[in-house]
Formats: C-alpha cells, sequence, structure tokens
C-alpha cells in the first residue's frame, strides 16, 4: 500500500505541473546545470539569494519543481522556472508582454539576471540555449530571412503541433554562448505555446545528455584494442606454457584482466544506459511535436538523430565487444583451469599407483613377517613343550623328549598357520 501511494503522489504531482503559458513575442533564456556525483547544484540559499535579487514570487513550489513571477522595469514580465531532475538541474526565464521593442536574439540576459548568476553553481552550464518567439508579421518565416538569424549557419527546420507553428534551429552554440531555436506562431494558444516550448527544451537538453557518455565511449573504444591484444598475447602464452607455474601465472593475470573489465563494464553500462534514456525521451517528444516537413528545409528531427545514431551506435558496438571480450577472457580462463584439473588429476593418479605400490608392498612383507611369526610361536611353544617333556622324562615317564618334539613340530606349526589364517580372514570380512 505504502508503495501504491508513493507512487499515485508521484503522478498526482506530475500531472499537477502547470506549464508556463504566455504569448508572444517572448524571449526564453534555459540553462541546465549537471547535478550528480558531485557536479554543479544550486543549494536552497542560493536559489533564496537569486529570488531576492530578482524580486522574484512563488507561483508554484515544491521540492523538485517551481515557478516565481516578477516584473522586471522597462522590460516585461519575468517567469522563472526552476526544476531538479536526477542528472541535472534546469533553469528557464521567460520574459514577455515586453516594454521594449521585439528583436530576435538582440536582447542579453545580463539586462534582467543579477551579476554573479553563474555563482551560485559550481560548473558552467551544460546547456545554454535562448528561444525567440514571434508571429509572421514579428519574425521572419523564410529561409533567407530566418539564416542571418543564426549567424549564415545551416538552418533546421519543422511544422509542429498540426502545423500552427514553425521551429528552427542551426543546433549551434554562437558567439553569444548559446544555442538558438526561433518559434513562429501561427494561431496557437498560451497553454500550448508553453507545451511546445517545455518539449523543445526537454529535447534541447536530451540531446547533450545522450552525447554526454560519448567522450567516455571513445575511450573505451581505444582500451578495447589494448585489452584484444593483451588477450591474444596472454592465449599465446597459454598456448605455450607446459608447467604448472607458467599455466598458473596466465591465469593469475586472465583474472586481473577480467575484474578490470567487469568494473569498466558495469560503469559504461551505467552511463550508456543514461544515454539510452535520454534518447528515447527526445524521441517521445519529437513525436508530441507532431512534426511536419517544411520544403527545402531539414526536420529537426532527422538532423537529431542523425547525430545522434552514431553515438548510439558507438555505445552499442563497445558494450558488445566489451561484452565480447568478457566472453572470450572467461573462455580462455576455463581452457586454463581445464588444463590445470587435468594436471591435477594426473597428479593425483600417479599418487595413488605410488600409493597403492607401497600398500602391496607393505602387504607382501606383512605376509612375510607372518610366517616368521609362525615360525617363531611355533620355536618358543616348542620349547616350552620340551621343558615339560624333560620333567616328565626325569619323573620317570617313559617318554623320548626329542622323539615326541619332532612328532608335535609340524603339527605345531600347522595348528598356528591355520589359526592366523582364520584371524586374517575375519578382519578381511570385517573391513
Amino acid at each position: 500500500m505504502e508503495a501504491h501511494s508513493d507512487r499515485d503522489l508521484i503522478w498526482k504531482e506530475l500531472h499537477a505541473r502547470p506549464y508556463v503559458r504566455f504569448t508572444g513575442p517572448a524571449h526564453v533564456f534555459h540553462f541546465a546545470f549537471l547535478s550528480a556525483d558531485g557536479f554543479a547544484i544550486a543549494d536552497h540559499a542560493g536559489l533564496n539569494r537569486l529570488r531576492q535579487s530578482m524580486g522574484l514570487r512563488p507561483t508554484y513550489e515544491t521540492a523538485r519543481h517551481a515557478i516565481y513571477t516578477a516584473a522586471v522595469p522597462h522590460l516585461g514580465r519575468l517567469v522563472a522556472a526552476w526544476e531538479r531532475h536526477t542528472d541535472f538541474l534546469a533553469c528557464t526565464f521567460f520574459l514577455y508582454d515586453l516594454e521594449i521593442p521585439f528583436q530576435p536574439f538582440g536582447l542579453d540576459c545580463g539586462s534582467f539576471l543579477p551579476d554573479g548568476f553563474f555563482q551560485n553553481f559550481d560548473a558552467p552550464p551544460l546547456v545554454a540555449t535562448r528561444i525567440a518567439i514571434g508571429s509572421r508579421n514579428e519574425m521572419p518565416h523564410t529561409l533567407d530571412g530566418l539564416t542571418p538569424l543564426f549567424d549564415d549557419h545551416t538552418v533546421n527546420g519543422s511544422r509542429v503541433m498540426a502545423g500552427r507553428a514553425e521551429v528552427f534551429s542551426d543546433y549551434r552554440v554562437h558567439a553569444d554562448g548559446f544555442g538558438r531555436i526561433a518559434i513562429v506562431v501561427h494561431q496557437m494558444s498560451p497553454q500550448d505555446l508553453g507545451r511546445t516550448v517545455e518539449r523543445l527544451l526537454v529535447i534541447e537538453d536530451s540531446y547533450h545528455l545522450a552525447l554526454l557518455s560519448l567522450p567516455l565511449a571513445r575511450k573505451v573504444k581505444f582500451d578495447l584494442g589494448q585489452w584484444e591484444d593483451q588477450l591474444v598475447r596472454q592465449m599465446e602464452a597459454l598456448r605455450r606454457a607446459e608447467s604448472m607455474e607458467h599455466k598458473r601465472a596466465v591465469l593469475d593475470s586472465l583474472l586481473e584482466l577480467a575484474a578490470e573489465i567487469e568494473s569498466l563494464r558495469a560503469k559504461v553500462f551505467s552511463q550508456f544506459a543514461r544515454s539510452a534514456d535520454s534518447i528515447l525521451l527526445l524521441q517521445g517528444r519529437l513525436r508530441e511535436l507532431r512534426e511536419g516537413k517544411i520544403e527545402h528545409i531539414l526536420r529537426l528531427s532527422r538532423f537529431l538523430m542523425r547525430r545522434l545514431s552514431p553515438a548510439a551506435q558507438t555505445h552499442r558496438d563497445v558494450l558488445q565487444r566489451l561484452t565480447q571480450l568478457s566472453q572470450r577472457i572467461d573462455r580462455g580462463a576455463d581452457l586454463l583451469r581445464t588444463s590445470i584439473d587435468l594436471n591435477v588429476e594426473e597428479q593425483n593418479k600417479r599418487l595413488l599407483e605410488s600409493v597403492n605400490r607401497r600398500a602391496r608392498l607393505q602387504l607382501e612383507l606383512q605376509h612375510a613377517v607372518e610366517g616368521l611369526s609362525v615360525i617363531i610361536l611355533a620355536y618358543y611353544t616348542l620349547g616350552l613343550i620340551g621343558y615339560v617333556l624333560k620333567g616328565a622324562h626325569h619323573l620317570g615317564l617313559s617318554i623320548d623328549p626329542e622323539i615326541a618334539l619332532a612328532i608335535a613340530a609340524p603339527i605345531l606349526l600347522l595348528l598356528l598357520w591355520g589359526l592366523i589364517a582364520v584371524i586374517r580372514r575375519r578382519l578381511r570380512d570385517r573391513s
């Protein structure tokens, strides 16, 4: 019941979370800061300082999402949205109801952001994007008119939301440090406009997060070649190894290499899983935009997936090569263990044969000793009988001791031999 309750609360919060509703013309400035594993993170004290310095008033606040509003003199209405995600922290500023003439990408964020804004964070932003929003009368909507807004770079664009707006971008970082997105609105409600901007910003964040693990993939891909060469050398050493010491040394090297690869594989899998999740989120937001083709312009989704597909393929290739390398090491280690086990079994076999030979020798020696013991027992017994017969002869009995002993000797030997045979058989039966 508790798990269902937590899930219901999260579900309600996601659906109750408001979008920023506004009308054009407008300027949007968006920043995303890494916030996991010790990267940049804004604490509540820094957020409170920012609110006080900008005169922001809360209109919606939760532990992970907040919206503030303020009136900026001589500029217009400012709405600041703050959102904490698992991997990053997002800050977005919407400036609309402008009191100044609207110029696409002509407003400097320093005109409303306080000095030292970025000092609230431990690192520069991963994503810095600005969006210019206007109607056809306020924004150029032809390719020739849009190109100067993007410093003459190649422009990509799509019709979105069933043709109610057009979105353009070059997906480049410009001299001011921002990426640029232009939205030409035909007919769109403030709520739909806010949702469209939110989807575009999620696409922008997901695009950069998906590429975040690419340097790691390239480094691992380079290291994989060295590990594969090392595995080849180890397998060659295994082929040449003859003594147990050499084989155990090769096995220790293989186990050390396997442990290193498994450790890296766990780290790489975690990073690549995050990138895969970002790509899935990006694809979902692209579907929600309901793109349409603009003649002579590459669609946003086509451009993004062209850039992301090689990265995703690199991730898959690295994981596949790591898996194959791990399997090859396991097979080599299995072969080596089998060889060592066979050698141990051969040594045990030789040891058992040696033990058996010693047991047989001991048994033969025991039989010889038993034969001697029969003679010795017979000798001492005959001696005792001889004393008795000599005593009887001196007492007047007509007995010749020597003749009696000669007759008793073979009989006594047979009796003693039979007795020892009976004792040996009973012991053998018990065992």
